[in-house]
Protein backbone atom coordinates (compact mmCIF):
# COMPACT_ATOMS: atom_id res chain seq x y z
CA UNK A 1 0.00 0.00 0.00
CA UNK A 2 1.41 3.36 -0.99
CA UNK A 3 1.57 6.22 1.53
CA UNK A 4 -1.26 7.96 -0.35
CA UNK A 5 -3.44 4.83 -0.22
CA UNK A 6 -2.68 4.41 3.50
CA UNK A 7 -3.64 8.02 4.21
CA UNK A 8 -6.84 7.64 2.21
CA UNK A 9 -7.76 4.46 4.09
CA UNK A 10 -7.09 6.11 7.46
CA UNK A 11 -9.23 9.11 6.49
CA UNK A 12 -12.05 6.74 5.49
CA UNK A 13 -11.91 5.06 8.92
CA UNK A 14 -12.07 8.44 10.66
CA UNK A 15 -15.03 9.56 8.54
CA UNK A 16 -16.86 6.29 9.23
CA UNK A 17 -16.41 6.93 12.94
CA UNK A 18 -18.43 10.13 12.54
CA UNK A 19 -21.54 7.93 12.41
CA UNK A 20 -20.87 6.89 16.02
CA UNK A 21 -19.00 9.70 17.78
CA UNK A 22 -19.74 13.39 18.27
CA UNK A 23 -17.80 15.77 16.01
CA UNK A 24 -16.02 17.40 18.95
CA UNK A 25 -14.51 14.01 19.91
CA UNK A 26 -13.20 13.60 16.36
CA UNK A 27 -11.55 17.02 16.07
CA UNK A 28 -8.23 15.77 17.45
CA UNK A 29 -8.43 12.64 15.28
CA UNK A 30 -8.82 14.69 12.09
CA UNK A 31 -6.20 17.21 13.19
CA UNK A 32 -3.58 14.50 13.73
CA UNK A 33 -4.39 12.86 10.40
CA UNK A 34 -4.33 16.19 8.55
CA UNK A 35 -0.96 17.07 10.09
CA UNK A 36 0.80 13.90 8.94
CA UNK A 37 0.19 11.68 11.96
CA UNK A 38 -2.43 9.20 10.66
CA UNK A 39 -1.61 6.33 13.02
CA UNK A 40 -1.69 8.67 16.01
CA UNK A 41 -5.04 9.92 14.76
CA UNK A 42 -6.40 6.38 14.82
CA UNK A 43 -4.95 5.83 18.28
CA UNK A 44 -6.84 8.95 19.36
CA UNK A 45 -9.95 7.50 17.70
CA UNK A 46 -9.55 4.28 19.68
CA UNK A 47 -9.41 6.26 22.90
CA UNK A 48 -12.45 8.33 21.88
CA UNK A 49 -14.45 5.13 21.33
CA UNK A 50 -13.48 3.81 24.75
CA UNK A 51 -13.94 7.11 26.58
CA UNK A 52 -17.34 7.72 25.00
CA UNK A 53 -18.24 4.04 25.47
CA UNK A 54 -19.87 3.77 22.05
CA UNK A 55 -20.47 0.58 20.15
CA UNK A 56 -18.94 0.56 16.66
CA UNK A 57 -18.74 -2.07 13.93
CA UNK A 58 -16.05 -4.71 14.32
CA UNK A 59 -14.72 -3.67 10.90
CA UNK A 60 -13.96 -0.20 12.27
CA UNK A 61 -12.02 -1.60 15.19
CA UNK A 62 -10.22 -4.06 12.92
CA UNK A 63 -9.19 -1.17 10.67
CA UNK A 64 -7.86 0.79 13.65
CA UNK A 65 -5.68 -2.15 14.63
CA UNK A 66 -4.61 -2.81 11.03
CA UNK A 67 -3.55 0.77 10.33
CA UNK A 68 -1.79 1.28 13.68
CA UNK A 69 0.08 -2.05 13.66
CA UNK A 70 3.85 -1.64 13.79
CA UNK A 71 3.44 2.12 14.26
CA UNK A 72 1.69 2.48 17.62
CA UNK A 73 2.92 0.30 20.45
CA UNK A 74 0.29 -1.78 22.25
CA UNK A 75 0.90 0.04 25.51
CA UNK A 76 -0.50 3.24 23.98
CA UNK A 77 -3.73 1.64 22.74
CA UNK A 78 -6.73 1.03 25.00
CA UNK A 79 -6.71 -2.55 26.23
CA UNK A 80 -10.49 -2.85 26.15
CA UNK A 81 -11.21 -1.48 22.66
CA UNK A 82 -12.72 -4.76 21.42
CA UNK A 83 -15.30 -4.50 24.21
CA UNK A 84 -16.97 -1.75 22.16
CA UNK A 85 -17.46 -3.63 18.92
CA UNK A 86 -20.90 -4.49 17.68
CA UNK A 87 -21.51 -8.15 17.06
CA UNK A 88 -21.78 -9.17 13.40
CA UNK A 89 -20.61 -5.71 12.32
CA UNK A 90 -24.15 -4.35 12.64
CA UNK A 91 -25.07 -0.80 13.55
Amino acid sequence: MSPEEYLGAVKAVAWEAADYLPAERLAEVHSLIDHGEPAEGLCSLAWAIVNEQVQVPAALINAIYEFTAEVIEDEFMPTDLRKFQLSDGGR
